[in-house]
């Protein structure tokens, strides 16, 4: 995956697609979906309040 890219799932079949968004139709090769869900990383960061 390039700096470009970004990782993302098909909301309909869940299947991992990767597309650049800005010069590409966001559609899933695997059931032309077109509600597409970003990844989020695992791991969460807890940000303490002052």
């Amino acid at each position: 995956m390039s700096d470009t890219m970004a990782g993302y799932k098909c909301a309909k079949c869940e299947e991992d697609i990767d597309v650049d968004p800005v010069n590409e139709k966001i559609i899933c090769p695997r059931c032309s979906g077109r509600v597409i869900l970003k990844k989020r990383p695992q791991e969460r960061t807890t940000v303490k309040a002052e």
